[in-house]
């Protein structure tokens, strides 16, 4: 996880995050988006029930159905949760959402 680029960018990210409703993240294929993003969020604790302004869900988009399960469990795997509990993905009529 350290490696992936975007890691060191934690902390510039996680402030554009609190100081502005939206932004736009891009950098190059590989370098950790998908995954990393939502757990700086979720660590942060955005996406908990009892997080005040930070409560809901924390969603990710993918194109296509192998990017959106390897990524869900990858997070899951990373996080050290259960998928399908704090983690999971949901495709048309397939889904581990609790």
């Amino acid at each position: 996880r350290e490696a992936l680029p975007i890691f060191s960018e934690e902390q510039r990210i996680m402030e554009t995050v609190a100081h502005h409703d939206v932004i736009l993240l891009c950098g190059e294929t590989g370098s950790g988006k998908t995954t990393q993003v939502p757990q700086f969020l979720y660590e942060a604790g955005f996406g908990h029930k009892a997080a005040g302004e930070r409560r809901g869900v924390i969603g990710v988009t993918q194109p296509r159905r192998v990017a959106a399960v390897a990524m869900a469990k990858r997070v899951a795997e990373e996080l050290n949760v259960e998928l399908g509990n704090t983690v999971a993905y949901q495709i048309r009529y397939d889904s581990t959402v609790s």
